[in-house]
């Protein structure tokens, strides 16, 4: 994960055409989409957003896309 949120944001291309979701409780569906040019710093399990405050772990991702394909997805749970 902190692989390829450091390589979109130091020269994969433009972050703003990657999307990433993660988990939020209490917002739609639980969940929040962002533009990965809203990412500020990653770190190690986690990353932090432009406010420069909030800070979002790894496990709470759900997936990286672009236009074209999805990078990472989060596993599904099997029932």
């Amino acid at each position: 994960m902190r692989r390829i949120l450091s390589h979109i944001l130091r020269g994969g291309g433009d972050p703003s055409r990657f999307e990433l979701a993660y988990v939020h409780r209490g917002a739609p569906d639980d969940r929040v989409t962002i533009k990965v040019s809203e990412v500020k710093h990653v770190g190690k399990g986690w990353f932090l957003l432009g406010d420069g405050e909030t800070q979002i772990p790894f496990h709470r991702i759900l997936y990286i896309r672009d236009e074209k394909s999805t990078l990472w997805e989060k596993r599904k749970a099997h029932s």
